[in-house]
């Protein structure tokens, strides 16, 4: 299913020949709604940088952070999140923060670092037609456009019979991305609660 299916399948769903011009606003903010509730680790990606100052650049397309790593020795480090030490030790850094939509690695003037994070998810449009979630999750996407379209519509039956069915796929995705995030195979396997 790509972009324009999906519209179409939502209308025909509908029964509905007069919403064409709205099916991109209903896009919009069911895909508001779930790229806020959905953490997908599966598209967990690092990038790696130095510091100026103590300071490091975000990347545009920031949905969440993973983790941050600094390398002391030959070991990697993750650092705990604080917004402002007390106090912090300039030997080696221990914390980091966000400081006016910037990072910030206390006590770490150049300093190497990793920074691992799950990007924003590409909404979809004319020129980007697919993403991560329509592919793993299409069930998920088409409900939930067809909830924001039987909302326009005021469909009391749609809008309840769908709102009932959100949370059981939204589960059954972050399960999903869970799954697939942990190992398969070993002789200890870590299970998701």
């Amino acid at each position: 299913m790509n972009y324009d299916e999906l519209k179409t399948e939502v209308a025909a769903y509908l029964h509905r020949t007069d919403l064409t011009a709205f099916m991109p606003g209903f896009v919009e903010r069911a895909e508001a709604f779930l790229f806020r509730e959905l953490p997908i680790k599966d598209l967990t990606t690092k990038v790696a940088g130095t510091t100026t100052g103590e300071y490091f650049t975000l990347p545009s397309d920031l949905g969440s952070i993973s983790k941050v790593t600094v390398t002391i020795g030959s070991s990697e480090v993750a650092l705990d999140y604080m917004a402002q030490p007390v106090s912090y030790s300039t030997t080696y850094p221990e914390f980091y923060s966000f400081d006016n939509g910037q990072g910030r690695i206390w006590g770490a003037s150049g300093q190497a670092y990793t920074l691992y994070y799950t990007p924003n998810i590409a909404a979809l449009s004319g020129s980007n037609t697919s993403n991560w979630l329509l592919v793993n999750a299409q069930d998920l996407y088409f409900y939930a456009v067809a909830l924001e379209a039987a909302r326009f519509i005021r469909n009391q039956v749609e809008i309840a019979s769908i709102s009932a069915m959100i949370p059981v796929l939204m589960e059954s995705v972050k399960s999903y991305s869970n799954r697939k995030s942990l190992p398969a195979t070993g002789s200890m396997q870590i299970r998701a609660r």
